[in-house]
């Protein structure tokens, strides 16, 4: 009742109520196989319960539907906040790479305030710059940190499709964390707003130096895989292996919310020690690979197909393509607002926000 009279006077309720209702009943759904072990859906994971993921799932849910009703469905306000959250990860994740480079001195505020450490060091040496850092900003790894830029972006691009400077430099930091797989798809992001870009002369000067700079950063990216002694890459290699190597009908349906594959399962069960197999974590290559693990090729095709006819245009297509590159879990809040925001709102299009901008002149 006093929730209920706390959002009454919002002009959203009804439709980002009803957002929270499906999203939680489809939550609550796509669970129940693994707890009644319809194959192949199964329950392996013995700390991970039916109750804990609805619930932990719900509670993310819930957190990203109260940021609607607290912001009146008002768009432009919801995308000042992400925006207005994106200046706050760049500015320490900037503040991490003037300071670290020259000094080798590194700012961590995640150690602060965990006790842990972030993995800062990239290994790699190279001629003129020397050390390379990989800045982690407020996350444990560069890759978590480039992952929820993404997100925020592809957010903040939903609601309004200007690539202003803010959007440029959050991109140019993706690159600038160092991650191999960042920087891929980091790549990508900067090549599209590149192709999109009016002409100019700044244009063309970046296209004629974009060879020499995007060969340099994929040296960077070479030399961080061959840092470890290609143990990084064996042990994703080792992951793919495991999870192709399943039985067709896990390959198409997968293990299910409660389930991943059965040996992982048994270490994970025991020592929770994943890597004692030889293999990476299970979302270290990527969200799409993570959703093969849980749903199958059917749940990749079918989360893919919805949010790929809900985002429309060119622009967010790409950005949910990046999303699923990168190493960000779907249990993750990140994604969960992203998915919340495309459920509960149409996107704003270039020709919309043109309109929007006219109107306001």
């Amino acid at each position: 009742m006093g929730i209920t009279l706390f959002y009454s006077d919002n002009k959203i309720d009804r439709n980002s109520t009803k957002s929270f209702i499906l999203v939680s009943l489809l939550i609550a759904l796509i669970a129940l196989p693994s707890l009644l072990k319809i194959y192949p859906h199964a329950h392996n994971l013995v700390k991970y319960t039916y109750y804990s993921f609805v619930v932990g799932m719900m509670v993310k849910i819930f957190s990203a539907y109260s940021i609607f009703v607290f912001l009146k469905g008002d768009i432009n306000k919801l995308e000042k906040m992400i925006k207005y959250v994106i200046i706050f990860n760049l500015s320490m994740f900037f503040l991490q790479f003037v300071v670290v480079f020259p000094t080798g001195y590194y700012i961590d505020p995640l150690r602060a305030i965990t006790g842990e450490p972030s993995r800062y060091g990239g290994g790699i040496v190279i001629p003129v710059i020397g050390q390379v850092y990989r800045c982690t900003g407020f996350f444990e790894e560069p890759s978590t940190y480039a992952g929820f830029i993404v997100v925020l972006l592809a957010s903040k691009l939903y609601l309004n499709p200007k690539v202003d400077k803010v959007v440029l430099v959050a991109a140019a930091s993706i690159i600038l964390s160092f991650s191999v797989a960042a920087i891929a798809y980091g790549l990508i992001v900067i090549g599209y707003f590149f192709l999109r870009s009016k002409p100019s002369y700044l244009k063309y000067i970046l296209f004629i130096l974009s060879p020499v700079l995007v060969a340099a950063v994929i040296s960077i990216a070479l030399d961080r895989l061959t840092s470890q002694g290609g143990n990084a890459q064996d042990i994703r290699d080792n992951l793919n292996t495991m999870v192709f190597a399943q039985q067709l009908p896990i390959l198409i349906f997968g293990n299910g919310a409660l389930g991943i594959m059965p040996a992982a399962a048994y270490v994970m069960n025991s020592t929770g020690a994943i890597y004692q197999l030889g293999i990476a974590s299970l979302n270290d290559n990527g969200m799409w690979l993570f959703f093969i693990i849980k749903f199958g090729f059917f749940g990749l095709v079918a989360i893919t197909s919805y949010l790929f006819f809900k985002t429309k245009s060119t622009l967010n297509r790409i950005m949910l393509f990046v999303i699923l590159l990168t190493k960000l879990s779907f249990l993750y809040f990140g994604f969960v607002f992203y998915f919340f925001l495309i459920f509960n709102n149409k996107p704003v299009l270039e020709d919309d926000q043109s309109n929007i901008e006219s109107d306001v002149d």
